[in-house]
């Protein structure tokens, strides 16, 4: 028996889809960047320092290679950010050994919990009528 998913197949298609509009949205900002730095090559430098004017594609050639050099090749998560201090203080929480209060709910709730909570929802619904 042959079982097909096609909710795979279009869950992978469509992230297929959106893989490649994603990268033929980062060749034209790409592209028009290049094209900006032309532009404000060609005003700046030759008046400031009498250096050539460069074409469209050096000026792509020159975006390509700041990124390559100053760029970086990759998003690192800064410490600061709040889900990594998020994880840093769970990690804290599950590695402290004397932090008990798991079995403290567990002996709570077979204890008062279910009876508090069907007087509470007793309450509620007396409240409704």
């Amino acid at each position: 028996m042959n079982v097909h998913c096609n909710f795979c197949i279009t869950k992978t298609r469509h992230v297929l889809v959106q893989i490649l509009y994603g990268l033929l949205l980062a060749l034209l900002l790409g592209l028009a960047f290049g094209f900006f730095v032309q532009i404000l090559w060609n005003a700046l430098l030759p008046d400031l320092w009498g250096w050539k004017a460069i074409t469209y594609w050096q000026s792509v050639g020159l975006v390509i290679l700041s990124r390559l050099i100053f760029g970086s090749h990759g998003y690192h998560k800064s410490p600061h950010q709040p889900a990594a201090a998020c994880k840093a203080n769970f990690a804290k929480q599950e590695a402290d050994p004397g932090d008990h209060q798991d079995l403290y709910y567990e002996a709570w709730w077979q204890e008062e919990g279910k009876y508090s909570l069907e007087r509470y929802m007793s309450r509620l619904q007396n409240k409704k009528k």
